[in-house]
């Protein structure tokens, strides 16, 4: 098969079509991984140093410390900063607690001169060569973060209006920044709100459909109606709601989460002719206490599972996190350049050591 470039690979799994290989790229990854795998390089020296098909990244944002290990960023959220490097957000100093809070409160300006210095320096380095995604938010991390998780749940019973009102603010802000990321040379959105634990969503599906999926579903159409392609990031098992994100317009699912019992082989069966499917090597398990050979037996079953037909990203189960082994990503990302190659062979793959 004729060699593709990283960008066109993307592509043509966007577009559920085979590439020449199975690309990888990555959600998330944490900056100690990054700095032990470069020597002290940057994210765009990882992504050159593992030849990572995609480059993920998001608009900058401020974070003013005002107390130890607490920091407040431009959105008015309070968060802690522990001993993985996601910091988070401390509930009980909830920025809004009524509907005359959410009607005061506003995201910060997008078109700040500053806000997309670090997606500029991305697109300078890689646009052309490798798939360029801008990340923000969709409808569920904000109201939880600005609520907080209690709250949250309560308000979505009893104070809808105050959600939608947030939610309403929160897309506003992205589809200004994904505009702005579209006219210097993004092709593709990822939402990265986590909407589900490993038992189901976080709210019923029912919950979920009236207060949720109409704003979605406004994302999604805004996105599209810029040209760009748009891959939907969670954890955990959100099965209940497949469904309704596919009907909303999303054209990836990330990642599959095993651990939310998110089966690699019903999605591909089910729903592999309507979305592109990105995962999902356990990374609370195999990267983290595995050895390099269970690291590359999971990758080929993964690859045998999803691979025939293209459609398929492989990659970590979530993120490549602080916990995980630089030396078992590194295992991974080999294993996928090895067995990850059309025409697959599939005898190759089906073997295990």
């Amino acid at each position: 098969m004729e060699k593709l470039s990283s960008r066109e690979r993307v592509l043509a799994v966007i577009q559920r079509k085979e590439p020449d290989r199975v690309p990888h790229f990555e959600f998330l990854i944490d900056d100690p991984i990054i700095a032990s795998i470069t020597k002290g390089g940057n994210y765009g020296d990882l992504i050159e140093l593992m030849d990572h098909d995609a480059v993920v990244t998001k608009a900058d944002y401020l974070n003013k410390n005002i107390n130890g290990n607490r920091y407040i960023d431009e959105w008015g959220i309070t968060r802690a900063k522990g001993a993985m490097q996601a910091m988070v957000p401390v509930d009980e100093l909830a920025a809004i607690r009524n509907f005359s809070d959410a009607i005061n409160w506003n995201p910060p300006d997008p078109f700040d001169e500053n806000r997309l210095n670090s997606f500029k320096s991305l697109v300078k380095r890689f646009k052309g060569q490798r798939a360029i995604f801008i990340q923000v938010r969709d409808v569920w991390s904000l109201p939880r973060d600005l609520l907080g998780y209690l709250q949250l749940m309560m308000a979505c019973v009893s104070m809808p209006d105050v959600i939608i009102e947030i939610v309403k603010k929160g897309i506003d802000h992205n589809i200004k920044i994904v505009e702005q990321a579209a006219s210097l040379g993004a092709e593709f959105v990822l939402t990265g709100d986590d909407i589900a634990d490993n038992r189901s969503t976080l709210i019923s599906p029912k919950m979920w459909r009236e207060i949720f999926e109409p704003h979605f579903r406004k994302l999604a159409e805004a996105f599209h109606g810029l040209g760009l392609y748009y891959w939907k990031h969670s954890d955990g098992n959100i099965m209940p709601v497949m469904d309704s994100l596919i009907a909303s317009g999303i054209d990836g699912v990330d990642p599959v989460d095993p651990l939310g019992g998110m089966s690699l082989a019903v999605m591909k069966e089910k729903y592999g002719d309507k979305v592109a499917i990105k995962g999902n090597v356990d990374c609370v398990n195999t990267l983290v206490n595995g050895t390099p050979q269970q690291v590359i037996n999971e990758v080929k079953e993964l690859i045998f599972i999803a691979g025939p037909g293209g459609g398929y990203v492989c990659s970590s189960s979530n993120s490549i996190h602080s916990g995980i082994k630089p030396e078992l990503y590194k295992t991974m990302v080999d294993a996928i350049h090895k067995y990850g190659s059309y025409p697959l062979d599939m005898d190759a793959l089906s073997q295990r050591e």
